[in-house]
């Protein structure tokens, strides 16, 4: 396409066009990446500003910058203004990828917890349907046979739209995204046309960057607002929510397509019943107006009975046999980085968790506590540059249902890793102050890891909370590879006698 064409795609405010007839032959918002042909969008972040790299970018071949600031215009060379970039990126790579979304349905899923489970679940039903599912969450990108670790719990919208664009050519008729509240407000998703939304939950979180939980409920709520908007394909319209949820309720409040809700009360149209678990599965009954069925998954707690409603939800309304519901979800034994049990041959239990807010943790462990016979250790921390505000409560909400708590890093970015713990011990020494807990501060991830498996004792579970399936720390802009199961897994393997040894033998108390 040309640039004359390409630049039909989105709109802006002015610019300099040196040449309307030349090729574009790539899209890049990474100086390192333009090639000849390309079109280089400056984009503001959080460590750096792409608009820094602009000259870089023309040096390398980039016949047309697409910038927020008129300052940085280049002296040679095409540009033009636009009032948000991301918005712009979006549109113009759903362009330039010929619109992947019309020739797939498009499945969005968002809420503060739960998300990226529900989308395995929902993956496994249609799969196990034998409908191809592509896949775009937090842990894990699936298209056909191929698999990539994600980096964001939605992609900057270039990549999000080659994903789908490569979907299509593979065939893949149906793909499951996980859709976050920054994705919505910052305009990653901007064109995609969703045939279905899901919201599993509405939890204040992201206050460092939505400021208000109104911003929060109006950038997840975009996202109906889109499958309302999709009035071009021919696949049947739908939101589900949770109906225990009053966020999620307030959200199909005069929704303009048909609606279902989930959840465990009588007015809930697809509805658990009969909830049994133990830590390592769940069974339940489901009634809808699609009949009734018995569901066993391999993941334990009510917070994953929800999630598996809300997916069996979206499969009753698009018709998929109910014998393959059930089959595909007892199948499913694994989402990376949620409730990951570490084997190693211990006689304890360790599990790692995504969990990283108050209500996941208290979720996860509310369940670890009623089902652990010994000790339940934690080790855990709050993530750097996110809402202060937050990590007492969350430390408070950690140490009601642990005997021991190890305070330690998650990801401090710019942020002094001292300062996060210490904010998180607030909270801890309030409940200590109450009940008998034993709690230190253990800044390395992996000594703290360390230290709570020496603590370990048999029928004591250690969770590992926070990072899940991450395959790295952050520090002041530095990459430090560390994997929660991984550093387990090799301290129990490596260091057994020891660890046992150790872990037998220590008396500790408040």
């Amino acid at each position: 396409m040309t640039i004359d064409q390409f630049l039909s795609s989105f709109s802006f405010e002015e610019g300099r066009i040196e040449n309307f007839q030349e090729e574009v032959r790539g899209l890049t918002f990474d100086s390192r990446r333009v090639q000849p042909g390309y079109v280089f969008f400056a984009l503001p972040g959080s460590n750096t500003d792409g608009h820094f790299y602009i000259q870089e970018a023309v040096e390398r071949g980039a016949i047309l910058v697409v910038l927020e600031k008129k300052e940085f215009a280049p002296s040679k060379g095409s540009w033009v203004l636009v009032s948000e970039g991301r918005r712009a990126l979006a549109l113009a790579s759903s362009f330039f990828y010929d619109d992947p979304s019309s020739a797939l349905r498009i499945m969005g899923v968002t809420g503060t917890n739960g998300k990226t489970t529900t989308c395995f679940f929902l993956r496994s039903i249609w799969e196990g349907s034998g409908f191809p599912c592509g896949l775009l969450t937090t842990a894990r990108n699936i298209i056909g046979p191929w698999e990539e670790e994600a980096v964001n719990t939605t992609e900057e919208s270039l990549s999000f739209c080659r994903h789908l664009y490569q979907m299509r050519k593979m065939s893949i008729k149906d793909a499951v995204v996980e859709v976050s509240s920054h994705a919505l407000a910052l305009g990653r998703v901007e064109g995609v046309k969703f045939d279905s939304a899901l919201v599993t939950n509405l939890i204040s979180e992201h206050m460092e960057f939505h400021r208000s939980f109104e911003h929060y409920f109006a950038s997840k709520k975009k996202l109906l607002q889109m499958v309302e908007e999709n009035l071009v394909k021919n696949h049947p319209r739908v939101v589900a929510v949770n109906g225990d949820d009053e966020g999620c309720l307030r959200m199909i409040k005069s929704i303009g397509v048909p609606f279902l809700t989930y959840g465990l009360n009588r007015e809930a149209e697809v509805r658990g019943e009969e909830i049994n678990y133990s830590l390592r599965h769940s069974s339940f009954l489901v009634r809808s107006p699609w009949g009734k069925m018995e569901i066993v998954i391999h993941f334990p707690g009510v917070h994953n009975v929800y999630n598996a409603l809300a997916a069996i939800s979206l499969a009753l309304f698009y018709g998929l046999d109910t014998s393959s519901i059930q089959e595909s979800l007892f199948r499913i034994r694994h989402v990376p980085g949620r409730w990951e049990f570490v084997e190693a041959g211990q006689d304890f239990t360790v599990i790692v968790d995504f969990a990283h807010n108050w209500h996941g943790l208290e979720k996860s462990l509310s369940i670890i506590r009623e089902l652990t016979p010994g000790k339940v250790i934690t080790v855990f921390g709050c993530g750097g540059e996110r809402d202060r505000g937050k990590r007492p409560f969350i430390g408070e909400t950690v140490a009601r249902f642990s005997d021991v708590c190890i305070v330690t890093t998650d990801n401090p970015r710019g942020e002094a890793p001292e300062q996060t713990a210490l904010d998180a011990l607030e909270g801890v020494k309030k409940v200590a102050s109450n009940k008998k807990l034993f709690f230190e501060v253990i800044l390395d991830r992996a000594d703290a890891i360390r230290r709570a498996l020496e603590l370990a004792q048999k029928e004591d579970t250690v969770f590992l909370a926070g990072k899940g399936p991450e395959r790295f720390q952050v520090y002041k802009g530095k990459i430090v590879p560390h994997n929660d199961h991984y550093v387990a897994w090799k301290l129990l393997k490596e260091k057994e006698n020891e660890i046992f040894t150790a872990g037998n033998s220590r008396n500790y108390s408040s």
